[in-house]
């Protein structure tokens, strides 16, 4: 009988130890949140939020279900004779969203992109409910995918406010969004009081005080618009 070489009988172990810690590493990976290469970064389920109190009494809820109970029936009996209104859809993820349901929400905001992808309403409010969940990944690319379908002020503010809170290395992006923003719907206050502030944390003092200074020709009785401005011009004129 041919007896195994020594040497290969070490390579074959190292191998499979090799094999082993990679299987953990995966397992652990996605488990929590880590980018494994060639997959999809998969969220750390504990971290997500499936349901939330909106404070409801026992007789709101009751009105709340009530009204769910018959349009889920609707619903199925359209998907069994091959109809499809999606308004229905829509209003009934939207009832889920409103008792605090944000997984089943969630779902069939989805359930309506799969057959319209491109439907704002649904991507909004999914983009809405996944920012409650804690899917911040999965909120973002909803807002995105929105504000290049429809132009509205709070979602490219939504949008910037996320990137603030969750993804600083994004940062360098709210300029090119919030100028986007005021190409698409002109100047308003909130866009350039937002691009003012982006302006001021990087200590472009001149540039954030002629956004506000806009800003505040266009809403010259908003006191947090005159409050800033003046503290941006204070903080000019000590050199800081």
């Amino acid at each position: 009988m041919k007896e195994f070489n020594p040497k290969w009988i070490k390579i074959i172990a190292a191998i499979l130890i090799i094999v082993i810690l990679g299987g953990v590493w995966i397992y652990r990976a996605a488990t929590s949140g880590t980018k494994v290469p060639g997959k999809d970064l998969v969220p750390n389920s504990d971290s997500i939020t499936t349901v939330v109190d909106r404070g409801m009494s026992v007789e709101q809820m009751k009105a709340f279900t009530d009204k769910i109970a018959p349009l889920e029936a609707q619903i199925a009996d359209n998907e069994k004779n091959g109809k499809r209104d999606t308004s229905l859809v829509l209003e009934l993820a939207n009832l889920y969203y409103e008792t605090g349901d944000l997984q089943k929400a969630s779902d069939t905001y989805r359930d309506i992109l799969r057959t319209n992808p491109t439907d704002p309403p649904a991507l909004e409010n999914l983009a809405q409910a996944q920012i409650e969940m804690g899917d911040f990944v999965g909120a973002k690319a909803s807002l995105i995918k929105v504000s290049d379908l429809e132009a509205y002020e709070p979602t490219y503010l939504k949008l910037v406010d996320l990137i603030n809170q969750h993804f600083p290395e994004d940062d360098a992006k709210i300029q090119t969004i919030l100028e986007a923003a005021i190409a698409n719907l002109g100047q308003t206050p909130g866009l350039l009081t937002a691009l003012g502030d982006w302006y001021a944390s990087h200590d472009k003092l001149d540039e954030a005080i002629s956004h506000y200074e806009v800003a505040h020709t266009l809403s010259p009785k908003d006191t947090s618009i005159t409050d800033t401005l003046a503290k941006l011009k204070a903080e000019k004129a000590n050199g800081k």
